[in-house]
């Protein structure tokens, strides 16, 4: 991995130490001049993630010997009234909410009424931060751990937009409840630098052949996360619909077999346009029906979901990997959803139908009016992609 912290490991036989040289204004303080530990690891993503928090740590610990070097020197300037000038440390002491409890005041003030994304957003966005640094006081994460939140989200791959408004996420969480608070921002997150704007990249979907290939290998494996994969891809689903589905969503018998997405308490929808019947063909039913006939609790996808909350990133990464391993390393499981849509044009479906199938956002008045399109018609145009040489 190309990130900062990799730069701070070194690997001695089989185990990874963490080896980062001492700042030369700093080496007055310490009695060394290398910092060099042993991680105990020899998987080099558990390398990192460590290299992460020591670096952020060391960082913050630096960062309090400047202030007392500068302090120093402002006072042989300033005599005693120096003393007003010192930076605030910093240590907190803010008695106040640590990020999981400010998380759960903002939601409950702010996302009322909102969609699902809003909480799914934020959930995910402060899990992220949570991955690479302590429960604390909002008040209290300096910018060294925003930095090292920002490579550890360009470690797992995401893009730069997507770093941002996970920053973006964080600094709305803790700016809101300290304002709540009476107490001043929080500029920790705010103005992190994310690189060059980067040019935007023709999005990946997945060829015909490499969906076959997909499809194959999914019937070959046979087992819980490939049924997953089986059924978005033939459907169109997006990840946590299909995550969320239980016995009593599926309906096999009849000429159409299908499946109903509706809203959950584990698993609420993105849209009221989300909420919808959608028709099993192809790859899609096989997945169903092996899912019916294997899984005895009430849940199609247990080992994702439960009655608490669907593990849509858990989900996503395993499926993401096998992607990139066995089909393409630009694979990633939600262009699934957007290779849904192309085989759909493909075939020659009405936009008001595949918004139908897919439960895309209707994009005029008039699509509104009606009871939109039956099981039948939906199925028609499924089949033809399944059927198709796309």
């Amino acid at each position: 991995m190309g990130h900062q912290n990799a730069h701070y490991l070194k690997l001695k036989g089989k185990t990874y130490y963490f080896s980062r040289r001492v700042p030369k204004p700093l080496q007055a303080y310490t009695s060394v001049t290398r910092v060099e530990l042993c991680l105990r690891t020899s998987v080099k993503s558990s390398a990192l993630r460590q290299s992460m928090l020591l670096n952020a740590d060391l960082e913050d610990q630096w960062s309090i010997l400047r202030r007392q070097s500068l302090s120093k020197k402002l006072q042989k300037i300033f005599g005693t009234k120096a003393q007003d000038l010192r930076p605030v440390p910093s240590s907190s002491t803010y008695e106040g909410q640590k990020l999981s409890a400010a998380l759960e005041t903002y939601l409950r003030l702010k996302g009322a009424g909102r969609p699902a994304t809003f909480e799914t957003g934020s959930r995910r966005a402060v899990g992220y931060l949570l991955d690479v640094t302590a429960d604390k006081p909002i008040d209290a994460f300096v910018r060294s751990e925003a930095n090292a939140l920002r490579e550890y989200l360009r470690g797992r791959g995401l893009a730069q937009e997507s770093i941002a408004r996970n920053l973006t996420s964080i600094r709305a969480v803790v700016n809101f409840v300290l304002k709540e608070e009476g107490l001043p921002p929080n500029q920790a997150f705010s103005g992190v630098y994310l690189g060059e704007p980067e040019s935007k990249k023709k999005r990946y979907v997945p060829t015909s052949q490499e969906l076959k290939k997909l499809q194959l290998l999914c019937r070959k494996a046979d087992d819980e996360l490939r049924w997953l994969l089986a059924l978005i891809s033939d459907t169109g689903l997006r990840l946590s619909e299909a995550l969320g589905l239980c016995r009593e969503d599926v309906v096999l018998e009849g000429e159409t077999p299908y499946i109903r997405i509706e809203p959950k308490p584990w698993r609420r929808l993105k849209t009221s346009e989300s909420q919808r019947d959608v028709p099993l063909v192809g790859a899609a039913l096989w997945a169903v029906e092996r899912a019916m006939d294997q899984v005895e609790t009430k849940f199609l996808f247990p080992a994702y979901c439960s009655t608490a909350a669907v593990k849509s990133n858990s989900a996503s990464a395993s499926l993401n990997k096998w992607l990139k391993t066995n089909v393409s390393k630009e694979a990633v499981v939600h262009s699934m959803r957007h290779l849904m849509r192309d085989r759909l044009r493909q075939v020659g479906c009405p936009s008001e139908v595949i918004d139908a199938i897919g439960g895309w956002a209707q994009r005029s008045i008039g699509e509104k009016y009606g009871s939109g399109y039956d099981l039948a018609n939906k199925a028609t145009w499924l089949k033809r992609c399944v059927e198709s040489e796309y």
